[in-house]
């Protein structure tokens, strides 16, 4: 999603394609089949001239993004959607909750319905290609300032520099490798 899009944040859809129901095919697993539902949504946005697509599940909570986990900050509190609305349990994800534990925000897993979305404060994503990526809207609706938002800022900044091996608290993550 490019430098523009950390720095200033991504438009993102709710896609009209739907998360794989759990009793049909099990959202945790990373079969190469299940990634038609993503590349779908994707597609989807991108005609529609948006960056990137949120997913729902066949409940109606948002899932998960194309390929990323979605979090909303709200009243400061980081809450991303959990693993029984279809959103992968993902690694960066994991270290992302962990930074804002550390940093003393409170964390939690809880069900989001699109709404959330468009009353957050702030939004972002996460993925190990993505990193974290801020939203600055969703179905043309800013999400906060429709700019990236200082927690969003702050945790980005950490987990960046801890994934360069430069925070301490943080070096168990990393793997040296000799030039």
């Amino acid at each position: 999603l490019g430098d523009e899009g950390i720095k200033h944040g991504v438009r993102m859809m709710i896609s009209s394609w739907q998360r794989h129901d759990p009793n049909a095919m099990p959202p945790a697993a990373k079969g190469t089949g299940m990634y038609i539902n993503s590349s779908m949504a994707k597609i989807e946005a991108i005609k529609a001239g948006y960056d990137e697509a949120i997913l729902l599940s066949p409940q109606g909570y948002v899932s998960e993004c194309t390929g990323e986990n979605i979090f909303v900050v709200k009243n400061g509190r980081v809450i991303t959607p959990p693993t029984s609305a279809g959103a992968l349990e993902g690694i960066t994800q994991d270290s992302v909750m962990t930074i804002a534990r550390d940093q003393g925000y409170e964390v939690v897993e809880h069900a989001l319905v699109r709404t959330d979305l468009y009353m957050a404060d702030e939004g972002f994503f996460t993925g190990t290609a993505a990193e974290i990526v801020p939203i600055a809207s969703v179905d043309d609706r800013n999400v906060g300032t429709g700019r990236p938002g200082p927690i969003t800022k702050e945790l980005s900044e950490i987990f960046s520099a801890a994934t360069r091996g430069e925070v301490d608290r943080y070096k168990e993550w990393n793997e040296h490798v000799r030039d």
